[in-house]
């Protein structure tokens, strides 16, 4: 990936965006946006949001719809669900992974159909990881690479199996999946130390038959310990992620190191680099020492006290430098960019903010998400994911989102 810009400095193009934020916004600071090509890739760099420290969008806490609400039968009672997806019909789709089921509910909220269950015949699931709309269909992957491919009436139509290592699939459209593949080798052995596998990012036919390897990204970051106790992997402090997100057939790639996001175009080619440049992301040695009490701290059932062992390995966390740019990513039909800020688990008091990159690479702002909301998809006019109640209880739901304009 190039990052140093061969173009001549001649040929740099700043936009100034006067139009959108004011001419006299613009005299009296940097310019928005500045874009110049570097080997072939567009960089496209935001220097200050445009919405300066307001938010034009927001999201309506009151939900449009509610699923666990919308009915009273055992379909409408949810735990560990993933992937809170809207059809073009503006029916839902989700992923129980409690019950491993795959179930289908109106726009209106009533129950359509379920597939799955426990066990390893055709339409069950025994570790159900993910669920993804294809067309008038929904693909759901298990443990171990399984996918399940479900009709449109909820009806098993057929499996197929990627290689057990994938994590997560994405449809490209035309006939295609784009899968994330963990790659371990070399660090089975590694031990009391961070690690980063990368991850694979192999294109498939919709039966799951091989088209090409689009290369390696860094992966997920944690700790692997060998203690004579147990050995295994912990999370690391703020640990960094890599996030894939799709759009047709247009793939976006962050590692989060950075705020910044490649874009990369059917055969892995980045065709362009969206960053904002000097984005703070410190830390500081308080926020260290919270985030590693927060670990040490956590809530036992009565009479339970944390492990020694577990002690000493939260204790050996090496400390980061920064923190994540972000934890999550989505793309919405715009081709806006939106970035879930990352908040450490000593920092759940904080609000949770993503920040937004339209399609042009301009830096909005940030838009807050109701308390104890986690987003799994947008739409233009709405925000779809989970709320969990004050007793924990799991509401997949549909809010409202207002894009407002300057």
């Amino acid at each position: 990936m190039a990052t140093r810009s061969t173009a001549d400095p001649r040929c740099v193009v700043i936009l100034l965006l006067c139009g959108m934020a004011g001419c006299s916004d613009a005299d009296s600071g940097p310019p928005l946006v500045v874009q110049r090509d570097s080997a072939g890739i567009e960089i496209v760099e935001a220097l200050r949001p445009l919405w300066g420290d307001s938010s034009l969008w927001h999201i309506d806490p009151e939900p449009l719809l509610d699923l666990t609400t919308s009915g009273d039968a055992p379909q409408h009672e949810f735990f560990r669900v993933r992937g809170v997806q809207q059809h073009a019909d503006g029916s839902i789709v989700l992923a129980d992974r409690q019950a491993r089921e795959i179930r289908r509910y109106s726009s209106a909220g009533a129950f359509l159909g379920a597939l799955g269950g426990r066990g390893r015949g055709p339409g069950e699931f025994r570790n159900l990881q993910r669920v993804e709309i294809v067309a008038d269909s929904a693909f759901a992957l298990d443990f171990d690479g399984r996918v399940t491919v479900i009709g449109p009436d909820m009806e098993f139509a057929r499996v197929f199996d990627l290689p057990s290592q994938v994590s997560d699939i994405h449809f490209l459209g035309e006939g295609t999946l784009l899968a994330e593949a963990f790659m371990w080798e070399g660090l089975e052995e590694v031990a009391n130390q961070l690690i980063r596998p990368s991850v694979a990012l192999l294109l498939f036919d919709l039966e799951g038959v091989p088209i090409d390897s689009l290369g390696v990204r860094p992966g997920s970051e944690s700790y692997s310990y060998n203690l004579v106790e147990d050995y295994g992997d912990a999370p690391a402090l703020f640990p960094r992620a890599g996030q894939v997100a799709t759009l047709g057939a247009r793939i976006f790639y962050g590692s989060s190191d950075l705020m910044q996001v490649e874009e990369m175009d059917p055969s892995g080619r980045v065709v362009r680099l969206l960053r904002i440049p000097g984005y703070p992301l410190d830390l500081t040695d308080a926020q260290i020492a919270a985030e590693r009490n927060s670990r040490l701290d956590m809530d036992l059932p009565p009479g339970m006290t944390l492990p020694p062992f577990i002690r000493r390995i939260v204790e050996a966390l090496p400390a980061p430098v920064t923190r994540p740019a972000y934890a999550e990513m989505l793309v919405d039909p715009s081709g806006a960019v939106w970035l879930e800020l990352y908040r450490g688990g000593s920092e759940q008091d904080r609000p949770q903010e993503w920040l937004v990159l339209d399609a042009d690479g301009t830096w909005l702002g940030t838009v807050e998400v109701p308390d104890g909301f986690r987003v799994t998809d947008v739409t233009m006019e709405t925000v779809l994911g989970v709320w969990r109640d004050e007793v924990d209880v799991e509401h997949p739901q549909v809010l409202r989102l207002t894009r407002g304009e300057m």
